[in-house]
């Protein structure tokens, strides 16, 4: 049965019907010299039809649907005049040159450099949208690594054995924030601990972070955001894209894109990845490898059908196939010979991954205000993995499918979208001697209401039913509110109810490399016995734009609190010998508080300087405590100078990215013999990166940096590093880089 479904997805997904016509055309704007810069994120839609628009790529680039009965489009963007151009004819693509508010140059260059990081100005949510140039501050060398120069997302080392990098919104863990690639659900399940590892950076175009429980279309499981990836695909023109990298750690890297033109309105993008960590590194002298040795081969290809001349329908079809390991615990364990042995410590974490997934649209012809999409994606993976003598084996097979219907009431300042969707989880978990099945379908309803009548005011309001087969039946309301304050001064509210099941195993096997004895506490439920997770977010935010002389200037003060009123607890602290998961009896909240100054000191230089605070706490079976591994306090600085092209284009870049991270609880160990035990509260410390890059042409770019530039690491991570088999070692109270400073290099190339 599956593979007729999948089948039939594959069949839709390139079907077409009779042909309809498509405007393409690019944004820019004119320097003084005449140069042509083109203009992200622009708005372009019709002035006949509002609801059919796009906005402009990196590149300035936008293709539009047309039909009969449309002369004019609009091009709008904040900072700049908005143009409107009569199109002569739909044949030939189309330039339209924007002007700024202000008349010198500039603020156009400024501006138009702003948008490696912008806010979604039209949007009710708080999306701050990343560009590929903000990715490009630094090695990017997948999902995780890609918000080292953005407050906005937090990035930390979570176990000394495996070197795994986590990230957290709103101060909280990423498994409750909504992970999505092309808004399809993406890390989740048994992904949630690796699997934003899984996809490169080099593969990405942009990333969209949304604050808050976001829009009920995309599922149930954003309590804290989301963080949707638009992948790299074919554009305008054939390309190659390839990147190499490698690092003083011998971590050695090597990516492709391919975009080709298919010819009859179909394209086709390869993106191809491999990595290795090749050496086996002890610089702290404890005996264990600071880094494990890895490998991994990642493959997607993406074929798409544009939808030009094609009456309406577009499509995307993808398929990706992964396979990951990694091999660490001590120096000189050998696998073929120690492993699950008490000779030497090892680890092993082996991942196999394959998914297909499409995305189907038709847009009406007589009502280009309607539309309607299908969504679906099918996953199946597989993780093996022991730590010393301790296994874990899973295995997951997933489908979703999101179908959604769009329309206006009346006029277009009255939008609705309608849809169903489904979900369906099949889980086989083997945890040391214990074996866990359990299956999850969630048949869903949601619709979703935006109203753009008064000027000043946008009103985004969802509700959602998901009628889980385990979790019981969830009505999930959200709600956005956008409102300008004044014309440079936006005001945004936002509230909403999110629901998650936990995999408690997989999300959370950076405790697994440790003498702790694992206990769920039944919880009645029917989830490994524990009920699932369920949290109210609230927030708010004021985005303020302001002149200081010729310096443009924005302010972004943003809070959001979530209540959780059913949470699976992560408990450390009953004993340093034992890892309790149980279910919240009480309260749980997170309070999160971050203030962003944006300052472009000049068209060469940019500032960007953020605050953040957080309290987050819950009732444990000892009391109420703070979460551990959370700062309290943490800034950040990010200063990007960027030299003037000249007839050669060639272009140096530097960024300089430094970080405070304030003391975090420490899991207590006051149980532990004295020289086992560990402070309650981490020390403070600051993290410097760096990075130069040199734009030899656009085809040529050259980069080298350094991570951890002030050499600050973490002493003795592992607690009995050298008695691994002993009642004491854990390797997972981890709260700073484990290893020193590492220098980089790599290459850009575009054929």
């Amino acid at each position: 049965m599956k593979k007729y479904t999948i089948l039939f997805f594959m069949c839709l997904g390139i079907f077409s019907l009779a042909q309809m016509k498509t405007l393409k055309g690019n944004a820019v704007i004119l320097t003084e010299n005449g140069e042509k810069i083109p203009v992200n994120g622009a708005d372009v839609h019709w002035k006949e039809h509002t609801v059919m628009k796009t906005v402009t790529d990196s590149l300035g680039n936008f293709q539009l649907m047309y039909h009969d009965g449309l002369y004019n489009i609009v091009a709008e963007k904040d900072g700049f005049k908005t143009k409107e151009v009569k199109v002569e004819s739909i044949e030939q693509p189309i330039e339209i040159v924007l002007e700024t508010s202000e008349k010198t140059l500039n603020e156009v260059i400024v501006r138009q450099r702003a948008q490696a990081v912008n806010i979604n100005a039209r949007s009710a949510d708080l999306i701050f949208n990343l560009s590929k140039t903000e990715l490009l501050k630094a090695a990017c060398c997948n999902l995780a690594e890609s918000f080292e120069t953005n407050p906005t997302v937090d990035v930390s080392t979570t176990n000394a054995a495996t070197g795994s990098k986590q990230i957290k919104m709103l101060g909280l863990d990423q498994k409750y924030s909504s992970i999505t690639v092309e808004n399809m659900p993406e890390v989740r399940g048994l992904t949630s601990a690796n699997g934003i590892n899984f996809l490169s950076g080099t593969w990405i175009n942009s990333i969209q972070l949304t604050k808050g429980g976001s829009t009920v279309i995309n599922g149930y499981e954003a309590i804290t955001g989301q963080i949707n990836t638009e992948l790299m695909k074919y554009q305008d023109k054939n390309f190659t894209n390839l990147n190499f990298y490698a690092n003083q750690n011998v971590r050695l890297e090597f990516n492709a894109v391919n975009g080709t033109d298919l010819g009859n309105h179909w394209s086709n993008t390869s993106l191809l990845h491999f990595n290795g960590n090749l050496a086996k590194e002890d610089m702290n002298h404890d005996g264990f490898l600071d880094l494990p040795l890895s490998k991994q081969i990642n493959a997607m290809n993406i074929l798409r059908y544009d939808g030009i001349q094609t009456n309406g329908w577009a499509s995307i079809f993808a398929v990706q196939a992964l396979y990951d390991k990694q091999l660490g615990g001590q120096k000189d364990f050998v696998e073929s010979v120690d492993k699950l042995k008490q000779n030497r410590y090892g680890l092993g974490i082996e991942n196999t991954h394959f998914e297909v997934w499409n995305k189907t649209g038709y847009v009406f012809l007589n009502k280009s205000y309607q539309s309607i999409g299908l969504q679906t994606k099918y996953i199946h993976h597989d993780i093996g993995s022991y730590f010393g003598q301790r296994i874990y084996n899973g295995n997951e097979n997933s489908l979703f499918a999101n179908l959604i219907f769009e329309s206006i009431l009346g006029d277009t300042n009255n939008k609705y979208k309608l849809g169903v969707s489904f979900l369906h989880d099949v889980y086989n978990e083997t945890f040391e001697t214990d074996n866990y099945k359990r299956t999850e379908n969630v048949p869903s309803v949601f619709a979703e209401y935006t109203n753009t009548s008064w000027k000043k005011l946008t009103v985004v309001a969802g509700l959602r039913a998901d009628f889980h087969n385990l979790a019981g039946t969830q009505i999930l309301p959200r709600l956005n509110v956008k409102y300008s304050l004044l014309p440079k001064t936006t005001l945004r509210l936002a509230a909403g109810r999110g629901m998650r099941t936990a995999n408690v195993f997989a999300e959370n096997m950076q405790y697994f490399a440790s003498s702790r004895k694992v206990q769920i506490r039944s919880g009645n439920g029917d989830i490994y016995g524990l009920q699932p997770e369920i949290a109210w977010n609230y927030g708010a935010s004021i985005v303020q734009d302001f002149k200081i002389g010729n310096m443009k200037n924005t302010f972004t003060l943003d809070f959001y609190r979530t209540d959780f009123q059913k949470q699976v607890l992560i408990d450390l602290d009953k004993s340093p010998q034992e890892l309790w998961f149980y279910n919240l009896d009480g309260k749980s909240y997170s309070n999160s508080l971050q203030a962003v100054w944006d300052v472009f000191l000049s068209e060469n230089l940019e500032l960007h300087l953020a605050y953040k605070w957080y309290d987050i706490q819950a009732e444990y079976d000892g009391g109420k405590r703070e979460i551990p591994f959370t700062a309290k306090d943490r800034a950040l600085l990010n200063a990007t100078y960027s030299t003037r092209k000249t007839e050669k284009n060639s272009k140096w870049t530097f960024d300089f990215t430094v970080q405070y991270i304030g003391k975090q609880r420490l899991p207590d160990t006051s149980s532990n013999p004295d020289e086992f035990q560990r402070i309650t509260y981490s020390p403070d410390y600051f993290l410097a990166n760096a990075q130069v890059s040199r734009h030899f042409s656009e085809k040529v770019r050259v980069y080298a940096g350094v991570e951890n530039l002030g050499g600050y690491k973490q002493r003795n991570p592992i607690i009995e590093a050298e008695n691994p088999f002993g009642t004491y070692f854990d390797t997972s109270l981890v709260y700073a880089p484990i290893t020193p400073a590492m220098f980089y290099i790599g290459i850009d190339l575009k054929l």
